[in-house]
Parts: C-alpha cells; sequence; structure tokens
C-alpha cells in the first residue's frame, strides 16, 4: 500500500475518519455520581451503627481518668469525695465535714447519659436501687485515706448492644471492660 505524498515530498497517512471531541458525555458523569454517592452513604451508614459502641467506649474511659483523678485528688488534698448515680446520669460529691453537697470543681460536672444508656451498680455483690432525688445520695465513696468503696457500675446502651462495666477495688484500683455485640 502507498501512501500519498504531499507537495514537499513526505508520505502522509490518510485522514482518519472524524471521532467524538474530548471529554466525557452527561451519562458517563451521572453513571460517575451515583457511584460515588452510594459508596459515600454507606460508609456514613456503617459508621453511623459503630458510633454508639464508640460513644460508650469514651465515656468508660473518661469515668475511669474521672475515679482515678479522684481517688489521687481525695489523698493529696486530704478531702472525701464520692459519686451519686442516679438514671439520668451521675455527678460528685464532696464531704464539707457536716453534708455530701456536690463538688463546686467544674472538671467534675454532672454527666447526662443518652436515653438509650442505663446505669446499673453492684457494691458487695449486691445491686443497688437507683432513685432519681432532690439531693444526691452518695453511692461509690473515694476516702482521703486512700480507701473506696468495691463496685461494679455497668452501662449497658439499648441502641447500640453494647456495655461497659467498670470494676472498682477497695485500694483504688480501676479496670474498664468493653462488651461490643458479635457480627
Amino acid at each position: 500500500m502507498r501512501l500519498p505524498t504531499s507537495v514537499t515530498g513526505i508520505s502522509t497517512p490518510r485522514s482518519l475518519p472524524a471521532t467524538r471531541a474530548h471529554g466525557f458525555t452527561l451519562w458517563e458523569i451521572l453513571v460517575v455520581v451515583v457511584i460515588v454517592t452510594i459508596s459515600v452513604s454507606a460508609i456514613l451508614f456503617s459508621t453511623s451503627i459503630t458510633r454508639g459502641s464508640d460513644d460508650l467506649k469514651i465515656l468508660g474511659k473518661d469515668l475511669s481518668k474521672t475515679i482515678r483523678l479522684l481517688y489521687q485528688e481525695a489523698i493529696f488534698e486530704s478531702k472525701n469525695y464520692a459519686i451519686s448515680i442516679n438514671h439520668q446520669g451521675f455527678s460528685v460529691l464532696e464531704y464539707d465535714g457536716q453534708d455530701w453537697a456536690e463538688s463546686g470543681q467544674s472538671f467534675f460536672r454532672k454527666v447526662k447519659l443518652n436515653e438509650s444508656q442505663k446505669s446499673q451498680l453492684l457494691i458487695e455483690e449486691l445491686v443497688v436501687k437507683l432513685v432519681d432525688q432532690s439531693k444526691p445520695v452518695p453511692h461509690i465513696l473515694i476516702l482521703s485515706s486512700g480507701e473506696m468503696t468495691p463496685f461494679e457500675w455497668q452501662i449497658l446502651d439499648s441502641d447500640a448492644n453494647t456495655s461497659i462495666t467498670i470494676f472498682g477495688y477497695i485500694l483504688g484500683n480501676i479496670l474498664a471492660t468493653y462488651s461490643v455485640p458479635q457480627s
């Protein structure tokens, strides 16, 4: 096959048939947008399912740290603290020599649980009935002598189907365990 020759004597290939312009069609762009939307919604849905258990884990870590801090604060400052637990959450109490009152320190604020979270407290293997009262009742004592009420505090999250259990021992040791649903 012979190539056509130009005026200058150089062989040039025949021109190819006209092709479409470079770029994407509206259908191609639409397909990509749909795929990206489905992927993003799947990722968001899967992370929202585990968000409840992550929140509960963070709550467990924060509670453990708060109790450890209260224990150290009680010893170093020669103060007696207590934790009052009710259905909505818990608050930190301080003994003023005559009565228990909510702690004035901003770090030891009241903590409210989500509506799906429920507390259960065991002291000396007995379930403590948690009652909402206007005046907080001390449940877990953290004394300046270095002693603490031995307890088992379980918080269940019915939405995420998870729970945390915080164990407190008489000499101030704290252990937190997490149960995650099997999938």
